[in-house]
């Protein structure tokens, strides 16, 4: 049971995602940072800031109370910048990353494969040079 979670903890992907974890958290520390001291003053010029009595934002309620969409829109803010940033920095390379190496993979076998079929084929024309006819194909090279 050890042995079993040793190796788990030792892929890759484990330390992967550990690493991931750590780099996302910062990283919306600093998108909420950016949001909350340039966005949110933005904001705030448009709709009212949570003080005012005003603003397209703020929606009275009756008395002392309003629906705030401040908040909303700087979530929503914070999201998109946080969502786009993991769109071009992960996933678009991740991307162009896996379809060169299946370039790759389709590239070595064809060249494996083109290479088998010369052995074959120059196999064959020392048979034939040698007058031996142990048969044709992968077949008659499997026994060897």
């Amino acid at each position: 049971m050890l042995k079993g979670f040793k190796e788990f903890i030792s892929r890759g992907n484990v330390i992967d995602l550990a690493v991931a974890v750590v780099i996302g958290a910062a990283f919306t520390g600093l998108v909420t940072a950016f949001t909350e001291n340039v966005i949110q003053p933005l904001i705030d010029r448009i709709g009212a800031g949570p003080d005012a009595e005003y603003g397209i934002l703020r929606i009275p309620l009756g008395g002392d109370q309003f629906v705030d969409l401040n908040a909303v829109l700087s979530a929503a803010v914070n999201f998109l910048i946080v969502a786009a940033v993991i769109y071009f920095v992960i996933v678009v390379p991740f991307k162009k990353l896996k379809e060169r190496d299946k370039k790759v993979e389709s590239t070595e076998t064809e060249l494996t494969l083109l290479t088998e079929i010369r052995d074959l084929l120059r196999d064959n024309a020392a048979d034939a040079a040698t007058g031996r006819h142990g048969g044709t194909g992968p077949q008659s090279h499997a026994d060897e």
